[in-house]
């Protein structure tokens, strides 16, 4: 009133149920990829921002040791230098998913092979923004592959070998 005192109370209000139960899902369902997969996020030059527990357990660093620097710490210097390694992050740089089994190194390094997806982050202009990778430990299962194949290469070299069809 004119006098300073308040003579009703005017409310307003707007539902937000909606958005709070999809952010919820939305984090309960990066929870779950979280718990079961190695996770690390790059920014778009490679840089190393953070990495979930799975990723630092499966290459045996805490994440201050490898926050800040570069995804070749990972790579074989070699790859690391070359044209296939340029073109990889500027792929990704420009918007395009990679995946497949990757050779990579812990720390000390120990030999590891990953299944792995690295896919660009895009910010609301729909341009990259950041990397994060997804990643699962197949080192066991590559080298059984990898021992397999010698096995089977020398057989080839010191036994007759004949191959037939299912109708012989």
């Amino acid at each position: 009133d004119s006098s300073g005192n308040v003579e009703k109370v005017v409310k307003f209000a707007t539902d937000i149920t909606k958005p709070v139960v999809e952010a919820a899902a939305k984090d309960s369902k990066l929870a779950a990829v979280s718990a079961t997969l190695a996770v690390i996020e790059f920014d778009l030059k490679g840089n190393i921002l953070t990495a979930n527990e799975n990723f630092l357990a499966a290459l045996g660093y805490s994440l201050d040791e490898i926050r800040g620097k570069h995804h070749s710490i990972f790579a074989d210097p070699t790859y690391a230098k070359s044209a296939d390694y340029n073109a990889f992050w500027a792929a990704l740089g420009r918007g395009e998913a990679q995946q497949g089994a990757f050779r990579r190194f812990a720390k000390g390094g120990r030999e590891i092979w990953i299944q792995a997806s690295y896919n660009p982050i895009l910010g609301p202009d729909g341009a990259p923004v950041g990397v994060i990778k997804f990643a699962s430990d197949i080192t066991e299962e590559k080298l059984r592959s990898i021992d397999h194949g010698g096995q089977i290469a020398a057989l080839n070299l010191s036994q007759a070998v004949i191959s037939f069809t299912p109708d012989g």
